[in-house]
């Protein structure tokens, strides 16, 4: 009798210069494979203008799951090839491709981490995505206050002793969430904060949205090396990938990789696109092999441009002394944060004259700052055209005094009368916002761009936050909410 032996074809090990779900997709989009598959311009076949302007490649390469692609919710080759890959870059044990943003990572977080009625300690300047993961979750938010700059007109950090007090004040906390970096670039000394909180039984979930990048800065601490449990950041912010495409991250068994794999199934859509899980392993690959270059070469250019642009005495840049200093944080050099009401302007005023005057779209506006975000996309050219045209609007629009308003930052933590999740669910009223004062909110009253919220569901409207409200909004209509009407506010009916 013949024993046949099974053989087994060994495992080719993957490499940081391999891109699994990327080169798959080229191949197949470059095959001649006749498509009776959804989605239904198959793959571009038809000529029209939209293809015309993105060009037919990119149609080709928007395709349906199949077995040769892999499938999202239960990957088995180039896409489980794709996130091991991405984990190893991050020093991370897994990772999961995320295809509605970082926020549906912020959603995942919450929920694989809190049960209804579990406390989530977060900071009071957390993002709008926070607010909507705790609706749907049931969890009872704790917040904590953030360091704030009164100078820059911003908020940094919570800082290691806020965040002991409130473990100390909350001992039956199930999780901790930080922002890391701010959407300023601002580092709190987060290694410390992961000791506090694993000494305490408490799992730390990190928003690194705009920190995809710090693994490949020089003498940067990044959320996975600092000791956190689960950490979503935003690749198509600072990585290089597509608008959409970000990474859930997730180290250590203090959470199960099948919890957490359940809940990103549960949140994300089954016809995942692909051209967004293709960019992120591209990008990956890019960050890992050329990233650290790329900056190194970058970052004397931008010093040559923060000294052109201090030269004149109006404008500051927010540098790593400021906030090591006075705020014992640190700050990422690729967040451009220049203090601009020496000249007598918001922030606001010059975003827009760098728009309509000069062409230049900046990342965002505050009271007293503009912030431009630096890439590898970024040169010499690009640089010194900004440098260029703020020395510009220094000659030429300059006041003769400097600005100061006392609503540029949020500087208080509103009542929480009742949770987030009740509030959105209790029978609601629409009312003028100046009559909403005393009066609980069932809506999310938030500054965008960052996505800050003033007041959320569950916290009782002041005064102070319609304050605020009306000097964003008359500023630069800058403050979303779900009310379709300007100057309203959707409150808990009857609700004081």
């Amino acid at each position: 009798m013949n024993i046949v032996k099974e053989t087994t074809v060994p495992t080719r090990t993957l490499l940081q210069t391999d891109a699994p779900l990327f080169d798959a997709l080229v191949r197949f989009a470059n095959s001649e494979t006749v498509s009776f598959d959804v989605p239904g311009h198959k793959m571009g076949a038809l000529n029209t203008p939209f293809r015309d302007a993105i060009g037919a490649q990119a149609l080709k390469m928007d395709v349906n799951s199949m077995a040769e692609l892999d499938l999202l919710s239960h990957p088995k080759s180039v896409i489980k090839d794709a996130q091991e890959l991405a984990a190893q870059s991050f020093g991370a044990d897994h990772a999961f491709f995320l295809v509605n943003g970082t926020t549906v990572g912020i959603h995942a977080m919450i929920l694989a981490t809190c049960k209804p009625g579990e406390t989530l300690l977060v900071p009071r300047n957390c993002h709008k995505s926070v607010i909507d993961g705790m609706i749907l979750s049931g969890v009872i938010p704790a917040f904590m206050q953030p360091e704030v700059d009164d100078h820059f007109g911003i908020s940094h950090g919570v800082s290691v002793e806020n965040v002991a007090q409130a473990l100390r004040e909350h001992p039956t906390t199930k999780a901790l969430l930080v922002t890391y970096p701010t959407y300023f670039g601002t580092m709190t000394d987060l290694e410390s904060i992961c000791e506090l909180a694993h000494e305490a039984g408490v799992t730390v979930l990190v928003d690194a949205a705009h920190g995809a990048h710090l693994k490949v800065l020089d003498k940067m601490i990044d959320p996975i090396q600092a000791g956190a449990d689960l950490v979503t950041t935003s690749m198509h912010k600072t990585g290089g990938s597509l608008t959409q495409s970000s990474l859930l991250l997730l180290q250590g068994n203090r959470i199960s990789a099948d919890k957490v794999r359940k809940v990103t199934g549960m949140l994300q859509t089954t016809s995942a696109n692909y051209l967004l899980m293709s960019s992120l392993d591209a990008a990956r690959r890019e960050l890992v092999l050329h990233g650290a270059e790329a900056f190194q070469r970058l970052k004397p250019i931008v010093n040559e441009a923060i000294e052109a642009i201090e030269l004149g005495a109006h404008y500051e840049v927010l540098k790593n002394e400021n906030v090591s200093t006075r705020f014992l944080q640190s700050q990422d050099w690729t967040k451009l944060v220049i203090r601009v009401n020496g000249l007598g302007l918001t922030g606001f005023e010059v975003y827009s004259l760098l728009k309509q005057r000069y062409g230049i779209q900046m990342e965002l506006a505050e009271g007293y700052v503009v912030m431009a975000v630096i890439t590898p996309a970024d040169t010499e050219i690009s640089i010194g055209r900004l440098t260029a045209a703020l020395l510009d609007i220094e000659r030429t629009y300059t006041k003769s005094h400097v600005l100061h308003s006392a609503w540029t930052v949020v500087d208080s933590v509103n009542e929480l009368v009742m949770t987030p999740r009740e509030a959105y669910y209790a029978e609601q009223e629409t009312i003028a916002i100046d009559d909403a004062i005393g009066r609980i909110s069932a809506d999310t009253l938030m500054i965008y761009p960052p996505g800050i919220p003033l007041v959320i569901p569950g916290e009782r409207i002041t005064c102070e936050v319609i304050q605020h409200y009306t000097y964003y909004e008359q500023a630069f209509g800058s403050v979303l909410s779900g009310s379709k009407q300007t100057g309203s506010v959707t409150v808990v009916k009857g609700g004081y």
